[in-house]
């Protein structure tokens, strides 16, 4: 049974870099995994997630409130191409993960065929290491589309693409510790839109058997 119910209190940062590669990312899989339905069937629900996130709790709040005002257009696609199961692997002190999973729970609740469990990054290593950023590192959070058959049929991974477009060239300089707060500024001015527009995109490529691996 995977240990997919005791979110690791040790990781502070997203990415896990001891996973770091050069090696690209694979592409969506589409061939059904035993291990993914064990891991889908062992996660927490939002509820149950939320109320036991003890790092960064304040902007785990501050992301949920925010997601209430959802766009009805937003909602709609989503509703449009369901149903999906999404599988997020996060921790509670991912500051990238607090930004962006809340909104992908809202938009669960507004898509009736759309459901969400998330597993830490323990569980989700193997899917984080074939799934990693454009810069080859493991990070969370990373986000599965799964089928009924729990096939991967797209992903996303770690951060919008706007943001990476800023945040990469920090990380290859090792400024991350310096620059945090602008991270965390630019999340909080987005208000969650970057985030939403690519996992519909995602959900969307799903939808059309066209997966869409969203990793920058």
């Amino acid at each position: 049974m995977l240990g997919v119910l005791a979110f690791s209190l040790s990781a502070a940062a997203c990415p896990l870099e001891s996973l770091a590669s050069s090696v690209p990312a694979a592409a969506p899989s589409v061939v059904a995994s035993d291990s993914l339905k064990a891991a889908w069937e062992g996660g927490q629900r939002w509820t149950d997630f939320h109320a036991a996130v003890n790092r960064r709790r304040d902007v785990w709040d501050r992301s949920w409130s925010s997601a209430a005002s959802l766009p009805d257009t937003v909602a709609a696609r989503a509703r449009s191409a369901g149903p999906w199961r999404i599988l997020v692997i996060t921790e509670p002190g991912c500051s990238d993960s607090a930004n962006s999973v809340p909104y992908i729970a809202r938009l669960v609740e507004r898509a009736p065929g759309l459901e969400l469990r998330l597993i830490n990054s323990t569980a989700g290593k193997p899917w984080m290491e074939t799934h990693r950023t454009p810069d080859g590192r493991a990070a969370t959070p990373t986000v599965l589309v799964l089928d009924d058959a729990f096939r991967i049929r797209g992903c996303w991974v770690e951060q919008p693409r706007a943001l990476q477009d800023f945040w990469l060239p920090i990380v290859a300089r090792n400024e991350t510790g310096s620059r945090f707060e602008e991270k965390m500024a630019w999340y909080v001015k987005d208000e969650g839109r970057e985030i939403l527009r690519e996992i519909v995109d995602v959900l969307e490529g799903a939808k059309a058997d066209a997966p869409v691996c969203r990793r920058g």
